[in-house]
């Protein structure tokens, strides 16, 4: 029979636990897993997935970190290898909430002004959608929030160490994203700052700079897989001959060229005039549409209250929104609307400073009765009300828990395609074929090419080369060849020669044969 002093006892225990950070995770985390898409995702989802799973290499700028954790984390015994990876996704989304509430409970923030910004922060439709795929960013939120830690505690009491530990996490930010470079100047000025002489004294320098080394050396990664020859390898491009030809990760021009991401040099510094005024036009649009627009008076509000109240302060998370808002506000990619998340954060921490500063305002010594009834059950309400709305309003944007359509579409082209074919295809159609059979053992017979990774003119050779030997496909707009036919089957296309019938491997695998050893992981 338990006794009271037994019930006192476990109490006592739970006192302990830190409860407000606790549901500061567990309530994002707990709306992800919700809303999680089931399986595998598309695009760069699906690529990413495939690389982490198999030990293999993508596009630039590498993600070396990222790669390395998500090789460890499909390990758990939950779903199959699609969903444990947007589950990490899920993961780092609700520690970088976590984490947000950290930096606002240093600021004397309390717990509904940080219920109101990082309930928003948590719904935002982008930040929430990518926190139900496999993707790189909410990741590289949490690293940053927990950067912001760090060099707050070194302000506190600086010492090498604790600079030392700050320069470690930087260069480990850096080898999951390179954008990570655009919170340096931010950095650089807290520090510089704060305490210049103590930053950049001979005793500082060396270990600082030893920790920074240390994080990059998580790039080594990339070289060590890269002489792996690894199956899955998006950093290289195919030949006339359909040989793939990696770039060669174990010099330092190779690694320099893919981690600096210069295959994208042409989309960087983009806009002029009249367009770049859109796109600046189109960011705000985004901003206001994702903190449901009751979030921007307050963000502005709790801008000029950091600014006022610690300039060093106030100006690092100044250069870290401008740095980062400027450079991805004129990157001329499709998809570049979901890379604004570091900016969303230094928001959401602007919010729960504005709204602590409306509630010291309506609870000072000179307030009527009627704000302080208002500070202590209207403004909760509305701050709980607005956070319930956005997510209401948002899920239908972000939920992924019934789009099983990524998996779906990839095993019907895999059921279309003969036995030995070839098949080109483009983002929505390659990495997702390539997760089914690396991952899951699927078709092995297949070889499928990314079109983004072979020339225009090396694959029409290739096709004209190959068309006699074995079925070739295309995903949509085959090129324009000579006296090839074009016929879609299913979801994609195939090409043959005119009036000569294709002779080559069998139409069908004998019973036994792996050809026909299609297996799907319990879902």
């Amino acid at each position: 029979m338990v006794t009271v002093n037994a019930l006192a006892r476990w109490f006592s225990r739970l006192s302990f636990i830190d409860w407000p950070l606790l549901l500061a995770f567990g309530l994002p985390f707990g709306l992800y897993i919700l809303t999680l898409a089931p399986t595998v995702y598309n695009l760069d989802s699906a690529e990413l997935t495939t690389a982490a799973a198999t030990g293999g290499l993508v596009r630039a700028t590498g993600y070396p970190l990222y790669l390395l954790l998500g090789w460890l984390w499909p390990w758990l015994p939950v779903g199959d290898v699609g969903y444990r990876m947007n589950l990490f996704s899920a993961f780092n989304g609700a520690l970088t909430v976590a984490l947000a509430s950290l930096i606002l409970r240093r600021w004397r923030v309390g717990l509904w002004a940080a219920v109101g910004a990082l309930g928003l922060l948590a719904s935002a439709p982008f930040f929430w959608a990518l926190s139900v795929i496999a993707e790189v960013y909410t990741l590289h939120t949490a690293l940053m929030a927990g950067l912001i830690l760090l060099l707050l505690r070194w302000a506190d009491h600086p010492t090498s160490l604790r600079l030392a530990l700050v320069a470690l996490l930087t260069g480990l930010s850096l080898g999951n994203h390179v954008a990570t470079v655009l919170l340096l100047p931010g950095c650089a000025w807290y520090v510089l700052t704060v305490n210049p002489r103590r930053a950049l004294s001979p005793r500082a320098l060396g270990p600082t700079l030893l920790a920074f080394g240390l994080g990059l050396s998580i790039y080594l990664y990339l070289p060590w897989r890269y002489s792996a020859n690894p199956a899955f390898n998006y950093a290289g491009h195919y030949d006339a001959t359909g040989a793939f030809v990696p770039l060669n990760l174990q010099t330092p021009q190779g690694l320099w060229w893919l981690v600096t991401g210069r295959s994208f040099a042409g989309q960087m510094w983009a806009y002029q005039g009249a367009e770049l005024w859109i796109e600046i036009s189109n960011y705000i649009v985004q901003l206001w549409r994702s903190f449901f627009a009751i979030g921007i008076g307050p963000g502005l509000m709790g801008l000029v209250l950091l600014l006022r109240r610690d300039w060093r302060l106030g100006g690092m998370l100044l250069l870290m929104f401008g740095f980062t808002a400027a450079f991805y506000i004129d990157y001329r990619v499709i998809d570049k609307d979901t890379m604004f998340l570091p900016t969303y954060l230094v928001w959401a921490l602007w919010m729960g400073v504005g709204y602590q500063g409306v509630l010291d305002w309506i609870g000072s010594p000179g307030s009527s009765k009627w704000l302080a009834q208002t500070e202590r059950w209207l403004f909760p309400g509305l701050i709980m009300a607005a956070t319930m709305l956005a997510v209401g309003w948002n899920w239908r944007l972000a939920d992924q828990s019934d789009d099983w359509s990524t998996r779906t579409r990839g095993e019907a082209i895999l059921e279309e395609l003969q036995p030995n074919a070839l098949i080109f295809g483009w983002w929505q159609t390659v990495p997702i074929i390539e997760y089914l059979q690396l991952v899951e053992g699927q078709r092995p017979d297949v070889k499928a090419i990314n079109r983004f990774l072979i020339a225009p003119e090396d694959m029409r050779r290739l096709i004209q080369r190959e068309l006699t030997r074995r079925p070739v496909y295309t995903d949509g707009s085959p090129p324009d060849l000579p006296n090839v036919e074009v016929k879609q089957v299913g979801p994609v296309f195939r090409l043959m020669l005119d009036e000569v019938e294709y002779v080559g491997q069998p139409t069908s695998a004998p019973e036994n044969s792996p050809l026909n050893s299609h297996f799907i992981l319990s879902r």
